[in-house]
Order: structure tokens, then C-alpha cells, then sequence
């Protein structure tokens, strides 16, 4: 086998664990509880590399090189991919709003993908209200051990430190 034909095998198996490693991390759509499971991950990649590569090598197969060189390029590109997966998570996954009551800054986390919400002061020096909420037309049921609160057109209602509307200012 040629130079030129090994190049183009290693270029064509280099594209394909490209495509195969981003569709996985996409279809499997790890949220932070899993994010340990990278430390099992790496090491299965490495693994199954030097393994091909070394079945590849007592058979006298050229490209048990390139396999050999993969077992540490796949780690790597698993790596990007699970980090660029987790960069912007929390933006992708929920809603924030900020809001001020007697010179506090809260900050309320409202699920995208789930039926939950979050919301504290800024320094999480006082109470924290963690519960699920509930959709009804335009608005949000907050609902706490403690408090229900509402939303209606980006005002909340209901709040415990004050009880008449206060408007929320959405963040990026």
C-alpha cells in the first residue's frame, strides 16, 4: 500500500470518528449528572484503539499505525466534543431572569426540558425555593414546599420577601 492510500485511509478514518463520536455525544445527550462517566469513556476509546491496532499489527495489516496514533487522537476529539457539549448547557437548558427586592439581587433558573425551577439571591445568603412548576397558558405556577408563585408576562407574583408584582429582566 502506498503513501498516498494510507493518507487517504487515516484522513477517511479520522472524518468518520469525527462524525460518529459528535453523533453519539448528540443522540446521547449526557446532562451534568453523567459528566464523571468521561473517566470510563477515555480510557474504553484508548483501549479499543491499541487493541485494533495491535490485532492489525500481528496480522501485518499498514494500517495498524494509524490505529496506534488513534489511540490517542479519539480520546482527544471525544474530549472536545464532550466539552464543547457541556460549554453552554445551563443557556440551553433553562431560562434566567434577575430581579431586585430591598437591594437584593435574586436570580431565578427556569427549566427548558424539565418541569423544574431555581431561585435565590445572588450570594445564596438567604432562602432558596427549589420546586416544580406548572404551565397554564401564558403563565408559570411556581410551586415550592413553601410558596406558590406566578409568573404572568414577566412579572412574578406571589414572591414571600414581597407580595405585589415585580418585574424580571430576562438574562443571556
Amino acid at each position: 500500500m502506498n503513501s498516498k492510500t494510507k493518507i487517504k485511509y487515516g484522513i477517511g478514518i479520522l472524518i468518520l470518528e469525527i462524525i460518529l463520536l459528535g453523533l453519539w455525544i448528540y443522540a446521547m445527550k449526557p446532562d451534568p449528572s453523567v459528566s464523571i462517566g468521561i473517566i470510563l469513556i477515555v480510557p474504553i476509546l484508548f483501549g479499543i484503539n491499541l487493541i485494533i491496532g495491535l490485532i492489525l499489527y500481528f496480522l501485518k495489516r499498514p494500517l495498524s499505525k494509524f490505529f496506534f496514533a488513534n489511540s490517542i487522537i479519539c480520546p482527544l476529539i471525544f474530549y472536545a466534543f464532550w466539552s464543547l457539549w457541556f460549554m453552554n448547557y445551563h443557556e440551553r437548558n433553562n431560562t434566567e431572569y434577575k430581579f431586585s427586592v430591598n437591594d437584593i439581587v435574586y436570580e431565578l433558573s427556569i427549566g427548558k426540558n424539565n418541569e423544574y425551577f431555581y431561585l435565590c439571591d445572588e450570594n445564596n445568603n438567604g432562602r432558596v425555593y427549589v420546586g416544580k412548576y406548572e404551565k397554564k397558558g401564558d403563565s408559570l405556577i411556581l410551586k415550592d414546599s413553601e410558596a406558590e408563585m406566578y409568573i404572568i408576562k414577566n412579572k412574578l407574583f406571589e414572591f414571600p420577601e414581597k407580595r405585589t408584582e415585580i418585574d424580571l429582566i430576562k438574562t443571556e
